[in-house]
């Protein structure tokens, strides 16, 4: 361990501070364009201390993140595109249950991103409507260092940085030291992954937030390709995405029906009554790890058909797992 962190070692800055003033300068540049002060590269230069470059970096990084700024010639400065204002009217019903439901999901995961939401909540004038006390969402806590990373990530997609740190293997349990340019994160089940494309494996890859150690935010930044996340996510069951496209056939007995067709549970479900009463699924699915966790949650009621390879390994997982138990 001591050796694989040696190694790690760089001349980063503090990653955090860092991304704590830019976050602040954001805000500042955000609330001078609202008031209408006339924003220039200069009057920025001057108000925050920092280069040309960096102001360029800082307005590239706002309108990434969806704000409709441009440079308007006749006035000589930067403004919001007419009619956009960070000054919003008072919320709909529907709009202040969104708002409840965001705030109830995040209190498991930052605290400090809930205590955003409540700022967010009291600037836009929402009452406090008790929308949520009837909505209950059971969630597990995110540690703090899966939440400082995914805030930290967050910042390095949209600056176009890379980023390094050490990875610490599922299957493996071995360690590596991985730079990757980063295109998206990625919640699924309890768990923070990042997509991107990894200089090692010179391919694109996943990494789940949980299994990282000494994130850096690095200086480099890289060419953002077009990655279409619902593209890369149309096959994937559960967080994998590397894996081959497989055919899945599935047979569940009669008394499974209402649970199984209470939902979809993938995007390429299909299903039929068999004659026998038997309900059977097809869907493509990439890899067999993943969706042989989940089909083992309806055992004994699941039969495998396709492909042979999952049928080989469920039997033979099962057959351990008997003698294990008898």
């Amino acid at each position: 361990m001591k050796d694989i962190k040696e190694k790690f070692k760089g001349t980063s800055k503090n990653a955090g501070s860092r991304q704590g003033f830019k976050f602040t300068s954001l805000l500042i540049i955000l609330n001078k364009i609202d008031s209408g002060e006339k924003v220039t590269v200069n009057s920025i230069v001057e108000d925050l201390e920092i280069g040309e470059r960096t102001v360029h970096r800082y307005l590239q990084t706002l309108q990434t993140a969806g704000f409709p700024i441009s440079y308007e010639r006749e006035k000589k400065c930067y403004t919001f595109d007419d009619g956009y204002s960070l000054k919003k009217p008072n919320l709909s019903v529907e709009e202040t249950l969104a708002l409840s439901l965001a705030r109830n999901v995040v209190k498991n995961f930052d605290e400090g991103l809930e205590q955003s939401l409540s700022k967010l909540e009291t600037r836009l004038s929402v009452k406090n409507s008790g929308l949520t006390s009837h909505i209950v969402l059971k969630q597990d806590k995110i540690s703090p260092t899966v939440a400082s990373y995914s805030q930290a990530i967050s910042q390095a997609i949209l600056n176009y940085q890379k980023i390094k740190f050490i990875y610490r293997a599922v299957s493996t349990d071995e360690e590596s030291i991985r730079t990757i340019e980063p295109d998206y994160l990625l919640y699924y089940d309890g768990f923070w992954n990042v997509r991107g494309y990894c200089e090692m494996d010179k391919d694109r890859r996943s990494f789940a937030l949980d299994r990282m150690s000494l994130l850096e935010i690095l200086e480099d930044r890289f060419l953002p390709q077009k990655v279409f996340p619902e593209d890369e996510l149309a096959f994937s069951f559960g967080n994998v995405i590397d894996e081959k496209s497989v055919n899945i056939v599935l047979w569940f007995n009669p008394e499974c029906k209402t649970r199984l067709l209470r939902k979809k549970w993938h995007d390429t479900q299909m299903t039929k009554e068999l004659k026998d009463g038997r309900v059977e699924m097809r869907l493509t699915v990439n890899g067999i790890r993943e969706i042989k966790k989940w089909i083992y949650g309806w055992i004994p009621h699941v039969e495998v058909i396709e492909p042979k390879e999952l049928k080989k390994e469920v039997t033979c997982e099962l057959k351990e797992a008997l003698k294990k138990n008898l």
